[in-house]
């Protein structure tokens, strides 16, 4: 029953995306207002997590301020992550993504209208454009969303950050939110195009000032924000993991 349910969550997934990417890409046209594209993402998000069966469950959200823009950091377990920060955050993020995704249907047009910054991270020269591009969006009032470790983890644990995020913050001269997930790997693992019920914490953390931000070195900036990130999301380092699962026990 549980897998002919997740069939169904998955169909869904791929039908409610089309038909929201067209109708938010029409209204947006329309009223000549980009801004309706980026409010029916909540839409949305909404619409799959109670098709699905998934309870989002947020704490901290006095920790982020709506009159304030931010580069969110995030650990990254699974699609959901996307769907449930969209719901959790108090601030509608722009997300800052992989090129290769725009070869995806419909998630191209979505992520272009929704003012998403897509990344090239075979290119160092079009990533370091992005990633100004994208400092002088967040200088004028913009929140970005960065999952550091750059992929999905296959275990509930954390993995190396790359440093693109922290030169972002630093050149756009705004708070670090940390965020931790908990749960979303559960609901739908990496390689698996199944769907299933379940709950999704999302802990938002207290910001690091853009003073802290620029005062400390990035190879600094770079473990405390991950600690903080271990910490709201429960988890282990995958290093610290995979030595433990190594290591002998004791006779």
């Amino acid at each position: 029953m549980l897998t002919i349910r997740s069939l169904f969550n998955s169909l869904f997934l791929g039908l409610w995306t089309a038909f929201m990417v067209t109708t938010a890409v029409t209204m947006s046209a329309v009223a000549r207002d980009p801004e309706i594209f980026r409010r029916m993402q909540r839409v949305w998000a909404r619409g799959l997590t109670r098709f699905w069966g998934v309870d989002i469950e947020v704490s901290g959200t006095e920790n982020m301020h709506p009159d304030t823009s931010y580069v969110v950091m995030s650990n990254h377990l699974s699609y959901v992550d996307i769907v449930a920060l969209f719901l959790a955050l108090p601030t509608i993020p722009g997300f800052l993504a992989k090129r290769e995704l725009t070869r995806v249907p419909f998630l191209s047009q979505a992520l272009r209208s929704g003012g998403h910054v897509l990344i090239d991270r075979g290119q160092r020269t079009n990533a370091a454009q992005a990633l100004s591009q994208a400092a002088q969006q967040v200088r004028a009032g913009k929140t970005v969303l960065i999952f550091p470790e750059g992929t999905r983890g296959e275990s509930d644990t954390i993995g190396a950050f790359k440093k693109g995020g922290f030169f972002l913050a630093k050149e756009a001269a705004v708070p670090i939110l940390p965020v931790g997930l908990r749960g979303s790997r559960g609901v739908f693992p990496k390689g698996s195009l199944l769907v299933r019920p379940g709950k999704v914490e999302v802990h938002i953390g207290v910001p690091i000032p853009p003073d802290e931000v620029d005062r400390r070195a990035t190879n600094e900036m770079v473990p405390l924000v991950r600690a903080k990130i271990m910490e709201l999301s429960a988890m282990p380092s995958r290093d610290a993991a995979a030595v433990d699962r190594v290591s002998p026990q004791p006779a």
